[in-house]
Formats: C-alpha cells, structure tokens, sequence
C-alpha cells in the first residue's frame, strides 16, 4: 500500500468532541502506526502553561491505545497556525472534530471550513457524538461536473487500499445530454483510475439532479454505511 498518514495533527480545545476526535485518530493510527500530535492554540502567551497541563491530561486519557502521542501548545490563530504547524511538522492528515452548523455547512461548520480552505493537508472531519469507527470499510467520493482530479481519487483510494475498503463513485442525474456526456466521461476516467490501482468500487447515479445532490449523498451514506465521504475543496 501507498504510505499515507504517518503523522496525524489533531487540534483540540480541550470540549468533547475534541474527545471523539482524538479517539478517532488513535484508531486510525493503529492501521497506519501513526504518531498522534494534540494540538491546542491559545490567544494569549500567558495561558501557555495551563495549555500544556490539559494537553498532556487529554493525551494520557488516551494512551492506552498503544499510540504515541505528542503534544503541541502556540499561541496564534487557529485559521493561520493550524495549517501552517500541519504542514512544518510534516503532516500527512488533520483529524478534527466539529460541532456542525446547519445548512451548506453541516458538513464540516464555519470554523472547520475555514481551516480547510488555508491548507494543503488532507483532513478528516468528525461530527460531535459519532459513534463510528475509524474502522473504513466504505468511501464515499461523490462526482460531479467538475473535472475530477486525481488528487482527490488517489486519496480515496489510498485509504481503500489502506483499509481494504471499498470506494462507492457516486454521480447526480443529468438530463441535459452534453452536461451528461461530460459527467459520464469523468465517471468513465473514475472507474479506470480504480481499476488501474485494483480498488474495488461501485458506481451509482442518484435519483435527483444537481440542485439535491447533497441531499441525495447524505441519504445514500445512511442508507448503505458508508465510514467516510472524501470532498474536494
């Protein structure tokens, strides 16, 4: 398999859904022997020590998992050190929990999404009160009209072939017939990538246009048990 996720940042701040990611990347590293990094950034340099303290209390409630975890407190931002401390430490994935938001951004929330947008770092995004496993069987990567890139794909499939997992290559229905021949060719160029890499896959046109496919994706992850959904920014 490909190395991926050698080294793991998780940004915590120190409530329980930083909990539930934490665990969420001590199972993952486990798979991938990973190093676990906790990573807490304080607004003011005074907080530096009380910061340390909740870290390496967070850290040890999880040590048990039999991962090496480290600890990382600076003071700064959240939108700028986070990815910037991801990317100098070498990160191969940030794992970070969420409390959510409604509307276009359930997925991730307004914060998340922001940290997403500065780095170059693949991340993981964990919902509050999750109750899944880092166990991937199944990955979701939905298609769309834009060009997929492999960038994108090789990650799928990288954690799939990581994971032995499988890769569901999931379209929305075009009726317009040129919209349609283009969607068709990058689910074509999809199919041909997984089966070059020897991942097994399954492909699957939803019921609705564009305009429902978020919809239409939540329901299909529900309904078939899918363990994560890869999204391109």
């Amino acid at each position: 398999p490909h190395s991926i996720m050698s080294k793991i940042i998780v940004p915590t701040d120190f409530t329980p859904v930083s909990e539930v990611a934490i665990r969420y990347a001590c199972e993952i590293a486990t798979y991938t022997k990973s190093e676990v990094h906790l990573l807490h950034i304080v607004h003011e340099d005074d907080g530096m020590k009380e910061a340390h303290a909740q870290l390496t209390e967070q850290a040890n409630r999880h040590r048990n998992a039999g991962v090496n975890i480290d600890v990382i407190a600076k003071e700064g931002s959240i939108f700028e050190d986070i990815p910037a401390i991801a990317e100098s430490h070498g990160a191969e994935l940030i794992i970070m929990g969420t409390h959510g938001l409604r509307g276009m951004q359930f997925l991730v929330g307004s914060n998340a999404l922001r940290i997403v947008s500065e780095t170059k770092v693949p991340m993981i995004i964990v919902q509050e009160g999750t109750q899944l496993s880092a166990k991937v069987t199944k990955v979701l990567a939905p298609l769309d009209l834009h060009k997929e890139t492999k960038q994108k794909l090789r990650f799928a499939a990288d954690v799939a072939e990581r994971f032995h997992a499988e890769v569901h290559l999931i379209s929305p229905k075009e009726s317009d017939e040129f919209l349609n021949n283009r969607l068709e060719r990058n689910v074509s160029y999809s199919e041909g990538y997984m089966e070059e890499r020897k991942v097994k896959y399954v492909t699957h046109v939803t019921g609705s246009g564009e305009g429902a496919f978020v919809k239409d994706l939540l329901q299909y992850a529900k309904d078939n048990s899918i363990d994560l959904i890869c999204i391109l920014n």
